[in-house]
Formats: C-alpha cells, structure tokens, sequence
C-alpha cells in the first residue's frame, strides 16, 4: 500500500550516509536555515516594498521588460534591506544553541568537517559550537568558580565574531544604500 512505498522511499540503507541517523554539520545547517528564514523573508519584503513605484513605472515605460526592472532597479535598491534581515538572521543564528544540541554539537570532536582527505567537507562528522562551550562549561562545570574566567573569554570571543561579522555586513549594506540611492530631481 501506500505506507509500504513511502517506506521504501525514505529507507535509511538506500540514501547516503548523513540523510538519517546520524547528526552532522549538514542536519545543523538546514535547522539554522529554517530558524533564520522567517527573518530574511520579512526583511527581503520589506526591501522590496521600499523601492518607489514610480521607478518601476519609470523602468517600464521606457521599455525594459519586467526582468530588466528587476535586475537594473528592483532588486539593486532592495538590496539594503535584504543584508539588514541576513545580518539579523546571521546574529540570531550563532547565539543559538538548542536546536544545535539535538543535530550534532558535541563537547570535543576528535575530528573536524573539513580536512584534506576528498570530499574534503564531511557533512555527516560532529562539530563543536562556541554558544554549546558557553553552555557546556557554564552549567555543566562542578567547579563555577574555577570556569567563569573560561566562560567569560568565550563569549567575548562569540560576540567579538558575531560583531565583526555584522559590522563588515553593515559596511556594505552602506556601501550599497549610498550607492543607490535615489536623488530627488
């Protein structure tokens, strides 16, 4: 029946090695994409809400095709907008922690993903996350004292990245608003 063929479909043995059973980069990355979409969705509607209808109007009246609108006007003005909600959703996604803890972070790996054996990217390998570390050593550590020194340097290290990381994304999103910027005549 039908039950039977949806098994076979999805039978563990017929599909590679990291689709079941085992947590990996590859399941932690699909989780951190579903986590951060709604951010990026409302943030790329809103940029693309932003752009004047007139310009649109504009493009169209003077014969660009729909296509060339988008490309040349549309989507080079929203641009702004959308790397706001990818540096939201890129801050959101390295403080969390849950969901990583259920597809693959450990305490210590003994190997990492990428090394120099081919496909050089393992993603059915465990991996390490600095907000599991926090965690890890903060609550899990019978001596508080002895790993709040330890605690604090990993979350200034965390912040450090994620501060780095979204100013450089803020820099060009600068870039990029100057850049098309629409002048009043």
């Amino acid at each position: 029946g039908i039950g039977s063929g949806i098994d076979q479909l999805f039978y563990p043995e017929r599909l590679p090695t990291p689709t079941f059973g085992t947590g990996g980069i590859l399941w932690a990355s699909l989780t951190l994409a579903l986590l951060t979409v709604p951010v990026v969705i409302v943030s790329t509607e809103e940029g693309l809400a932003s752009v004047p209808k007139g310009l649109r109007q504009g493009s169209l009246s003077l014969g660009a095709t729909k296509f060339q609108t988008l490309m040349k006007i549309v989507l080079p003005m929203a641009t702004p907008g959308i790397m706001t909600g990818m540096i939201l959703a890129m801050a959101r996604a390295a403080g969390e922690v849950a969901p990583l803890m259920l597809v693959g972070v450990v305490k210590l790996a003994p190997t990492l993903p990428i090394d120099g054996q081919f496909p050089f990217f393992h993603l059915d390998r465990k991996f390490m996350h600095l907000g599991f570390h926090i965690f890890d050593v903060g609550f899990q550590s019978p001596n508080v004292e002895a790993a709040k020194p330890m605690v604090f340097v990993t979350t200034l290290l965390l912040m450090a990245i994620v501060i780095t990381a979204s100013s450089t994304a803020i820099h060009l999103r600068n870039k990029m608003r100057k850049k098309y910027a629409t002048k009043a005549f």
